[in-house]
């Protein structure tokens, strides 16, 4: 369950456009990014009644078109707060990660697939939650000026009262396209600038938080974005951007599951600046492609 698009006509890659000069060096290694944003309503079985996307009409076709053919097929692990089966259909809000990628063997066009998705209850409290504001960290002005941007996943693993004990940075995505030194060397000063700022940060910890074996921890995507000046953050929205994944490092104190888990799934999806839980209570079964 895919769509093919042309690379530089009906996918717009404003992130690219100092591509174009270069084109036949990079056309093979351009890869694109867009997040959705969404509600699903769930019934007991876990399979998906209805679905409604944030915005669809400023979203392209082909990602109205893949969305629309795969969200009806999926099926989710999902629960009431205690823990118990549903009992009538529920509301789960939800974020999708749309990636536009090269198809071999086949010049100016990218194939748009589903890489990531993620979950949660607007009903259920949150177990944590931030004290005051969640300042963004300092954009760091070298990266500024280079107009480098990206997104930092950083883990928080909490003390009691509520302070940050430890960070931890699983991924650096970076958002522009440039060499591999390059992109290391800025990921570096984005990692650097999201674990500074992120250490100011508080939280107040539901007192049931507190009694379990495991550190209470949070995830927190950090994104440092210069966007286009022309345009506002909402209308940022349904735009496709460069999108270079990097290597993911497990949570050091966090156990693995006997087949290893996987533990990195979802992480792309996750909305920059909103707290997420290290072991979402929601999942999807399956591969968000609906195979």
């Amino acid at each position: 369950m895919t769509r093919r698009i042309l690379l530089f006509t009906t996918l717009t890659l404003c992130a690219f456009a100092a591509l174009a000069a270069q084109y036949e060096k990079t056309r093979k290694q351009v890869e694109a990014s867009m997040l959705v944003t969404g509600e699903l309503v769930v019934v007991p079985d876990g399979t998906v009644k209805s679905y409604k996307i944030d915005r669809a009409e400023a979203l392209p076709p082909e990602a109205r078109a893949l969305l629309a053919e795969v969200v009806p097929s999926w099926e989710l692990k999902v629960a009431n707060a205690d823990g118990s089966p549903l009992q009538s259909p529920a509301a789960v809000k939800m974020s999708v990660q749309l990636l536009a990628r090269p198809i071999s063997g086949v010049d100016d066009q990218l194939r748009v697939t589903m890489q990531d998705t993620a979950f949660w209850d607007p009903n259920v409290p949150v177990p944590v939650n931030v004290k005051g504001k969640l300042t963004p960290p300092k954009y760091p002005p070298f990266a500024a000026r280079s107009g480098v941007s990206g997104i930092v996943y950083v883990v928080l693993r909490l003390n009691p009262d509520g302070t940050v004990a430890e960070t931890h940075v699983e991924r650096v995505d970076m958002t522009v396209l440039g060499d591999a030194k390059t992109l290391r060397k800025f990921s570096k000063v984005l990692t650097e600038a999201a674990v500074d700022g992120s250490k100011q940060w508080a939280f107040n910890i539901a007192p049931a938080q507190l009694t379990k074996p495991e550190p209470v921890a949070v995830r927190v995507p950090i994104a440092f974005e210069l966007g286009d000046r022309n345009l506002t953050p909402k209308a940022e929205y349904g735009r496709w951007r460069a999108y270079v994944p990097g290597p993911y490092a497990p949570i050091p104190w966090q156990k693995r599951t006997a087949d290893g888990g996987n533990v990195e799934s979802g992480i792309g999806a996750m909305v920059p600046g909103q707290i997420y839980s290290t072991d979402s209570p929601i999942k999807l079964r399956g591969s968000p492609a609906g195979t």
